[in-house]
Formats: C-alpha cells, structure tokens, sequence
C-alpha cells in the first residue's frame, strides 16, 4: 500500500478499538494518516492506541456512545477543533432472534446504533466543518445491506438503511466536495459474528457459500477503507464497496 496516500489527513475511525474498526484504522495510519478512534471503552482505546503507537502510528483516543446525542455532540466538537478531513463509521451492534420472538427494544437499540448514529454523527460533523476540510464519509455496511440474514431483522434493515442514507447525503453533499460511501464487509471474524462462527456447523455452511473458500481477514478490509478516503476515490460518491470473497457475485 502507498505510505502516503493520506498524509496529513486526520481521520476518525467509530468503533476503532477492535475488530474491523481497528484494521482499517491501521490501514489508515499506515498510509500516513492522523487518527482519532472512538468507541465506548476507554480502556480499550487506551490499549489500541498503545498498539498503533508501537507499530509508528499517531492516534488519540475519546471515550463516546454515539447512541447518546450528548455524547456524540461532545465528539464532534472534540474532533472538529482542528479539523478533520473523514471519518469511517465502524460502529456496530447485533442482536440475533426469529423476527416474531425480535422484541421491540432490541430492535429499536440495533437502528440506533448502526442507522440513526452514523446520520447524527455525520450531520453534525458537515454542520461543525468550519474549515472546510471534511471530504470522505465511509459507512461500514454489511452483506445485510443487499440480502436476507435470517435471525437478524434489525441488524438487515438499519444496514440496508444505511445504503439510502448514504446515497442520499451524497447526492446532497457533493456540491460541497464531501463524498459518501459504503463500505460493505463479508463474513470476518469478529465479536459480532463469533456467536455464529463459534458453531463449526454455521462456519462450515458461510465459508462453503463463499467463492475464496474462507472468511476474511480484518487487514483485507484496509486497502478499501484507504482507497474511498484517499484522493484516488475522488470521483467516487454514493457507492457500495463490497469486499466479500465473492459472495454476492457468485
């Protein structure tokens, strides 16, 4: 990857202190970019931003819930102050259930988090953009944002929101050089899919469904979240990347 593709950009990474938000945060500092992760564990931000900083990476850390408007209020006007120029919205929660047993309080907790933050985030980070340094928005969306996910009603409708969110601030944000795109990971091992992939049966039907044969790896997903940041996507505003190994083209 070109080390420099995003010097001297700083970038927020929500949800950056594991998993794919973590990956594509390194990703991003390795091209040369400033970092600012969040999420709601300050311990773990403290140990990620350790992490980076021993691989040659800067990175601050702030404490947020960003389903708690105050709290995202108090974010954007942390990152703000000096400018920032995008943000990946990693940020995520899911809750598994048949759609008649789904209670009405997981549901309404999933939307929030994964559709109605990353708009509130956004929104006020375009309204907070005094300097006029803000050109990248990434959204990490999901294999639910084109298909079906049984057990997952929620977590397939706040992501397959997130695509007409994206499309539409897009559309309304290009006028001012701010581009937005969804970054849509396959199946990866993390926390959210643990409790399937754990259960070798489930694991040996998602990877026998995937044309590679396998489950990404989290690094896999970094060169993606540079590329829509960086310049050489500059043209590009209103997509869905999908890195997947081929599921939903096979």
């Amino acid at each position: 990857m070109t080390n420099d593709l995003l010097a001297g950009r700083r970038i927020l990474v929500t949800g950056g202190s594991r998993g794919l938000g973590l990956a594509m945060a390194q990703a991003a500092g390795e091209a040369g970019a400033e970092l600012v992760l969040a999420a709601r564990n300050q311990s773990q931000l403290d140990s990620s931003v350790a992490e980076l900083a021993e691989a040659g990476i800067a990175a601050t850390a702030v404490a947020a819930d960003l389903a708690d408007p105050a709290e995202t209020d108090r974010l954007v006007q942390q990152v703000s102050e000096r400018g920032l120029h995008g943000v990946v919205h990693a940020a995520g929660v899911q809750h598994r259930a048949p759609a008649d047993e789904f209670g009405d309080e997981d549901f309404a907790r999933v939307v929030e988090v994964n559709l109605a933050s990353p708009f509130r985030l956004t929104r006020e980070l375009v309204r907070n953009d005094v300097m006029g340094s803000l050109r990248s928005v990434v959204l990490v969306g999901s294999l639910g944002s084109s298909i079906a996910i049984p057990r997952a009603v929620a977590y397939a409708a706040s992501k397959s929101g997130l695509l007409g969110l994206a499309r539409t601030i897009a559309a309304e944000w290009a006028p001012r050089n701010i581009r937005v795109n969804v970054l849509s990971p396959g199946y990866f091992y993390t926390e959210l899919t643990a409790d399937l992939l754990d259960d070798p049966e489930q694991r040996a039907r998602v990877t026998g469904r995937i044309p590679m044969g396998r489950l990404g790896h989290p690094s896999e997903l970094g060169g993606a979240a540079v590329f829509l940041l960086s310049d050489w996507a500059g043209y590009v505003t209103g997509q869905q990347l999908v890195v997947d190994g081929g599921w939903l083209g096979a």
